[in-house]
């Protein structure tokens, strides 16, 4: 799960992309993640673990089949 891309909920921008910095053990309780803008945080796994991004190659898709991941962050950036 390092370096793996994800959504994190925003107050100001709604969804932010975050990159993964730490590897993940079942049971852990945070997330440790680096947003676009180079600061870190940590984001809680409960309720669940925040959706993954799409690849790149398929971002901004006209075809919402066409995503990996479809999910609201997802379908809002397309």
């Amino acid at each position: 799960l390092q370096g793996a891309r994800v959504w994190i909920p925003d107050h100001a921008e709604v969804w932010r992309v975050a990159e993964v910095t730490r590897g993940y053990r079942e049971g852990d309780a945070v997330l440790y993640v680096r947003l676009e803008d180079g600061s870190v945080l940590t984001h809680p796994m409960e309720p669940r673990p925040p959706p993954l991004c799409n690849p790149d190659c398929l971002s901004g898709a006209n075809d919402l089949v066409a995503l990996s991941h479809l999910h609201e962050p997802a379908v809002l950036h397309s």
